[in-house]
């Protein structure tokens, strides 16, 4: 047994989703080259804070407390994966050639490819991080632990306990045999244990065994760790997680064959750090490891009921079949994406959790991450409206924040755009939202809401489609709904546009779909009462002042869900 669990990237990290804005964040300012001092490292502490990349509630409470330890914590993980280098005396922390891929970017198979390079590169101990001798790859150790368990007829996954107790205490390659036995005994000793109370006793027990062999590692210690790999390693795609199991992606497969069956040697020290620095060489960089990919990825497609013609692969160089391949495992996404829309019927009440979460100070241990709550908003909606379905529109063009591959949050709607754009056979509805409240609401939401409606207005002229406003928050200031009771845009040549747009609050909107649904799950509500709903609320909100309009609303609202009673 080692004296010493590994873990990759930063335990402190919490969202490891995260890294690439904050790497963009340290390039975009001065404090690139020169990320070192105290003082700096609260500057890049206090950016990544003001732009949203992390939370760091002592900030909220005053920007003058001091956070300069969480930038050095997140110059130390961009170091450990590479993305940064401290080799220049005169430049210390500058961004790797493999740092500038993961910025330059733009879809999650090409990000995750990124990772892949970072963490088969990766290895410990090095010049960078501090750690018994021998030298080995955290990733590689969790693959040949998912080909064993394949190899000796047991599932191929790794639960978060089977990590903490028998995966990240194994260091070597030749361990591993030792480590999928351990596993064995262990899932056939669980697996006769029926009573929840004693399978907890249970791992606990066999955690705490581990820990009395470590240094300075507790039983708790294994659990932080086992969760930060899981975090980490699923950055590079290759792995989903599955009933909080850590398991091969069924499009990654060829790849994880590929990287298996070239037996695994330690980057020499003298040439590690430019390996790791501009990222390792994957399989699929080489044109028939690369078609290899691609044709099974087509038939996964295929087989989920989408056609391709390919081009002539073997006519094509490796950059294009690069190409060609992470396009197609953006398709890949798509197909899994509509597979969850169409699932988001039956996760109503997990949505309602949420919606519920929102109407409440978002704590540590709460259902929504901290500083996570604008993000999970805007999710928390879109999921609710695909499970009111019917959406015209793809459920990726409904959302303008981006996704992971398990379809949560990667962060909030990108300025410049509607939050949500939910289309319908014949109408549009325009989300947005927001957490503020108080009179910074309508100057805040007032004229983005009203142009972002405008907009869609416009855009879908063409087809005839209506489109209205859904402005929702957690309170609604009385000026925010004057201005949207009013519902006037004006363009630059002074034309009048008149807007149809719903304020209402989040409880109004839980009421709603709380109601949509009855005990058997079915859904009541359709999309087109929606629609009568809006204009029933605004039907006379032009003749009445701002208070007596939200009560209205709140009549209105009420009214409505009783209905839905009704019908269940």
């Amino acid at each position: 047994m080692t004296e010493k669990a590994w873990y990759v990237g930063n335990t402190t990290i919490r969202n490891a989703k995260r890294l690439k804005e904050g790497l963009r964040v340290l390039v975009n300012y001065p404090l690139h080259g020169n990320l070192i001092g105290k003082s700096n490292e609260q500057e890049f502490a206090r950016l990544l804070h003001e732009e949203g990349v992390v939370f760091v509630k002592r900030l909220d409470e005053s920007p003058d407390n001091d956070a300069s330890d969480v930038g050095r914590k997140w110059r130390a993980a961009l170091m450990q994966l590479g993305f940064i280098k401290h080799s220049e005396a005169d430049r210390p922390f500058t961004v790797t050639p493999n740092g500038l891929r993961l910025i330059n970017v733009n879809t999650l198979p090409a990000e995750q490819e990124v990772f892949l390079r970072a963490l088969l590169a990766h290895q410990i101990p090095s010049v960078i991080e501090v750690f018994p001798e021998p030298i080995f790859s955290p990733l590689r150790i969790v693959l040949e632990v998912l080909n064993k368990l394949e190899t000796q007829g047991l599932e191929a996954k790794i639960s978060k306990d089977e990590m903490a107790s028998f995966v990240q205490v194994t260091r070597k390659i030749e361990d591993v045999d030792d480590a999928v036995i351990k596993i064995r005994e262990y899932r056939e000793n669980l697996a006769q244990i029926t009573v929840a109370r004693d399978r907890k006793r249970f791992v606990n027990e066999c955690r705490d065994s581990v820990a009395t062999y470590l240094i300075g590692q507790s039983s708790g210690t294994l659990k932080d760790y086992a969760d930060s790999n899981f975090r980490y390693l699923k950055l590079t795609g290759l792995f989903v997680e599955n009933g909080s199991s850590l398991k091969i992606a069924v499009h990654k497969q060829t790849i994880f064959r590929q990287i298996i069956s070239e037996p695994w040697q330690p980057i020499p020290s003298d040439n590690y750090l430019d390996t790791l620095w501009n990222g390792a060489i994957l399989p699929t960089d080489n044109a028939d490891k690369a078609i290899e990919a691609i044709q099974s990825t087509v038939s996964l497609l295929e087989t989920n009921g989408e056609q391709f013609e390919l081009p002539i692969l073997t006519s094509m160089n490796e950059q294009d079949l690069s190409m060609l391949r992470l396009n197609l495992e953006e398709d890949w996404l798509k197909v899994l994406e509509k597979q969850f829309a169409s699932n988001q019927v039956n996760e109503w009440e997990d949505i309602l959790e949420y919606l519920k979460a929102l109407t409440q100070p978002i704590r540590r241990g709460s259902k929504i991450p901290q500083g996570e709550g604008p993000a999970y908003f805007e999710w928390a909606l879109w999921r609710a409206f695909l499970a009111i379905n019917h959406l015209q529109n793809s459920p990726w063009e409904a959302r303008r924040f981006r996704v992971d591959e398990e379809f949560y949050p990667l962060g909030h709607a990108v300025g410049g755009g509607s939050d949500l754009i939910f289309e319908f056979d014949d109408f549009v509805i325009v989300g947005e939202v927001t957490l503020s409240t108080s009179s910074r609401q309508e100057a805040m939401e007032g004229a983005p809401v009203r142009k972002h409606v405008a907009d869609m207005v416009e855009q879908y002229a063409e087809q005839g489609k209506r489109v209205y406003g859904l402005f929702m928050a957690n309170t609604i200031d009385t000026n925010t709904a004057e201005t949207f009771r009013l519902g006037v845009w004006y363009h630059q040549d002074d034309e009048k546009m008149d807007l149809e747009i719903l304020p209402i609050t989040i409880e109004q909107f839980i009421t709603i779909f709380e109601n949509g649904f009855n005990n058997n799950g079915q859904r009541i509500i359709n999309y087109k009462m929606f629609e009568e709903l809006i204009n029933s609320c605004r039907e006379d909100c032009s003749t009445t002042d701002a208070p007596s309009w939200k009560q209205v609303i709140d009549e209105k609202i009420n009214h409505f869900a009783n209905q839905l009673k009704q019908t269940s």
